[in-house]
C-alpha cells in the first residue's frame, strides 16, 4: 500500500508548503499584502491527491493583486468568500469604496456581502438564492440583470482568478479587480479558513464539492 504524503504549511519566513519531499516557498513580497498571521498546519493526503495538489500549485495562479481602473467599468460584481462576516464585510467595504469613487456605478453583490442597509441605495443589488451559490451561479445571475458587460470584480485574492475566468467564460468583459487578502478563520466552511485548506479544496474541486473534500481530508 502506498504511504500517504504529509502536506505541511509552515508559518516561517518565507512561507513554505511541503508536499512529501518537495517544497514550495512563498516570498512575502510575492504574497497579497496582509497583516494576518496563518498558523502552521499539516494534513495526510493519499499520494494521488498530493500529486494533484502539486500539479495545481505548479499550473495555476494562486492569488492576484488589484489591477485596472474604475473609470473603465460599467458595473461592479462582488463575490463572497465563505459565510462568516470576517472577509465578506471587508469585501463589502471595498465595493462601497468603489461606489464612493464612482457614485453612479451599479453594484451587484453576492448575498453574503449585501445587507439591508446598503440595499436601500439606488443601483445596489443583492444576488440571492436559497441554495448554495457557486461562482458560476453568481456571475450568470448578475449577467442576466444588466445589459452592461464591462465589469470590475471584487473578490478574495486567492479566489479572484477563478472569478475572473468564470466571468470571461460567460461573456463579461473583465476590466479590473479589487480584492481582500484575508481568510475567515471562524468560517463554517472549512475550506476557506486557511490558505492550505483552500488550495487542497481548489485542486480537488472537479472531483467533489467543498464540504465533501473537507470531510475526506478532515480539514480544520
Amino acid at each position: 500500500m502506498t504511504r500517504p504524503n504529509k502536506i505541511v504549511f509552515t508559518q516561517s519566513r518565507p512561507l513554505k508548503l511541503q508536499i512529501g519531499a518537495d517544497s514550495l516557498r512563498f516570498k512575502r513580497a510575492d504574497l497579497p499584502r496582509s497583516n494576518q498571521v496563518f498558523t502552521s498546519r499539516s494534513y495526510l493526503l493519499p499520494r494521488s491527491s498530493a500529486l494533484r495538489l502539486k500539479a495545481y500549485l505548479n499550473e495555476n495562479t494562486l492569488f492576484l493583486q488589484p489591477f485596472g481602473t474604475l473609470e473603465e467599468a460599467d458595473v461592479l460584481l462582488a463575490f463572497s468568500f465563505g459565510d462568516a462576516p470576517t472577509v465578506n464585510q471587508h469585501l463589502q467595504q471595498i465595493a462601497l469604496d468603489c461606489r464612493k469613487y464612482r457614485p453612479s456605478l451599479p453594484l451587484f453583490l453576492q448575498q453574503e456581502i449585501a445587507d439591508d442597509v446598503i440595499l436601500t441605495s439606488r443601483d445596489i443589488y443583492s444576488i440571492k438564492a436559497e441554495a448554495y451559490q457557486t461562482t458560476t451561479d453568481v456571475a450568470a445571475a448578475a449577467l442576466s440583470l444588466t445589459p452592461k458587460r464591462k465589469v470590475m470584480i471584487v473578490a478574495q485574492a486567492w479566489h479572484a482568478q477563478r472569478c475572473i475566468d468564470t466571468c470571461k467564460s460567460l461573456g463579461w468583459d473583465v476590466i479590473g479587480l479589487r480584492c481582500s487578502n484575508l481568510f475567515p478563520k471562524d468560517d463554517p466552511q472549512p475550506w476557506v479558513r486557511h490558505p492550505l485548506n483552500w488550495v487542497i479544496k481548489e485542486s480537488h474541486r472537479e472531483q467533489a464539492a467543498g464540504h465533501e473534500i473537507s470531510e475526506q481530508f478532515q480539514l480544520i
